[in-house]
């Protein structure tokens, strides 16, 4: 049977229409005042690898505005808006408010998230960058992060992405959230951030109470991470980056651009480093913390040492003893060690033999450290003349720890064989085994740290 020419014509012409209106649409990554995106309907970034739209999580039924993967099998979310306050149905839509801020509104035009942003024009546009980051600026730099009202990257979910910059503050700043769980992206019992005293690190905190820490960054690795050098990849590009406001950020970049990375705040309480495998093609956990028992904080409670291969896997410091002995042999540590007998000084007396440090080798540094820039003999100096001086430490690419309150997380690291992670850390064990002499009796003495400066 024949069709008319003119059916055949318009047939092909809606196909061909209606093809490029989807090509049209999967290529935009903007948006602007005017425009919407309806459920259903996404931004793509220019590279196809992130996309923003509505999604549920898990076996959830509820809707958010979140910016997931693309291309890949796994579309791993890496980005919610309206954590709080999800939308019933599907006729939630996200546009650009009369104020210029990002909006998403349920079926009833009622708001259930907003960007909040301190807005100059109103004449603004959305951005979806090749980096995952929603950039809102004004139609005139649209994409430009120096002029940005509003990123996705100031204000993080759990996900910590390759060129996202994470503030090294004058306290403690817990940048990313943990979901509550695999179907709930509402903020969870999880954080993850830097505390910067002495030298940074990162920590994972259980609602007020630390769960690990990293360790602290010593220029080339977290020294608290071991098997970081261990990676013949190891440098993915971590660094600190002074920003163009003056302050100190965290950042890092695979040493392949187009390696998919992402290190994340598990709804479960762990710090993970994950990469795309292109021939698995699934995601890869390179590593997840913490990893066993001795990783978890102050495992061993003060003045303890946890070494994982270990039985027990919980000692205390020389010259320490079990604070509840009981406790200890029953396997919980966590009270503790005290000393055996006060230090010279804590007995104000100027009677009997000086108090002499012991190293402690190959461990993750105790927490709380005052960093001083001193050389190793100076620092030495200034730990042997202040009594309240618990244990002192030279490192390469921090210098001088000083640690005037209790040895908290100790760790031991002897069986990772590697040169970059071992570090020694002097502590002042209350014997006169040097057998030094010449100095006031209120003086512990200390002995030299086995890393020169250089």
């Amino acid at each position: 049977m024949s069709r008319s020419p003119v059916i055949v014509f318009f047939f092909s012409l809606s196909y061909s229409l209606l093809f490029l209106a989807l090509s049209c649409h999967a290529a935009t990554n903007t948006l602007t005042k005017g425009q919407s995106i309806k459920d259903g309907e996404t931004l793509i970034s220019v590279d196809e690898n992130f996309e923003l739209g509505f999604f549920s999580p898990g076996n959830s039924t509820s809707r958010y505005v979140g910016v997931r993967y693309s291309k890949i099998q796994d579309q791993a979310v890496i980005w919610v808006a309206n954590r709080d306050n999800p939308i019933s149905g599907t006729d939630g839509v996200l546009r650009i408010g009369e104020d210029g801020n990002l909006l998403v509104v349920d079926g009833n035009g009622s708001s259930v998230w907003s960007s909040t942003a301190s807005v100059v024009s109103s004449n603004t546009a959305l951005m979806l960058d090749t980096t995952g980051n929603l950039i809102l600026s004004s139609n005139d730099s649209i994409g430009d992060t120096d002029k940005a009202y509003w990123q996705s990257f100031n204000n993080p979910a759990d996900t910590y992405l390759p060129d996202m910059k994470v503030l090294i503050g004058s306290a403690e700043i817990r940048a990313f959230t943990s979901w509550k769980s695999p179907s709930d992206p509402s903020p969870g019992n999880f954080t993850m951030g830097v505390d910067p005293r002495g030298a940074p690190q990162i920590v994972v905190w259980e609602q007020s109470r630390r769960r690990w820490r990293s360790g602290h960054w010593n220029g080339i690795i977290f020294s608290g991470v071991p098997y970081m050098a261990a990676f013949t990849t190891y440098r993915y590009g971590f660094k600190i980056t002074p920003g163009n406001d003056g302050k100190l950020y965290f950042t890092y970049n695979p040493s392949d651009p187009s390696e998919l990375m992402k290190f994340q705040i598990t709804w479960n309480g762990f710090e993970e480093q994950k990469r795309w495998n292109k021939s698995t093609k699934a995601w890869q956990v390179m590593q997840s913390q913490p990893s066993e028992e001795c990783e978890k904080y102050n495992h061993c409670g003060n003045f303890g040492v946890c070494t994982a291969s270990g039985s027990p896997s919980c000692r205390c410091l020389e010259g320490f003893q079990p604070r509840h002995p009981d406790q200890w042999r029953l396997g919980n540590w966590s009270g503790g060690c005290e000393r055996r007998s006060p230090l010279q000084c804590q007995r104000n007396t100027s009677n009997g033999g000086e108090d002499g440090f012991k190293a402690v080798r190959c461990t993750k540094l105790p927490d709380f450290a005052d960093v001083h820039q001193l050389s190793s003999d100076d620092c030495k100096k200034k730990c042997q003349n202040n009594c309240s001086c618990k244990a002192y430490a030279y490192v390469t690419g921090i210098r001088c720890m000083i640690w005037n309150g209790d040895l908290t997380d100790v760790q031991n690291h002897m069986q990772s064989g590697n040169t970059l992670s071992q570090q020694d850390v002097y502590v002042c064990d209350g014997t006169d085994s040097f057998g030094w002499t010449g100095l006031p009796s209120h003086l512990c003495m200390a002995a030299v740290d086995a890393q020169k400066e250089t």
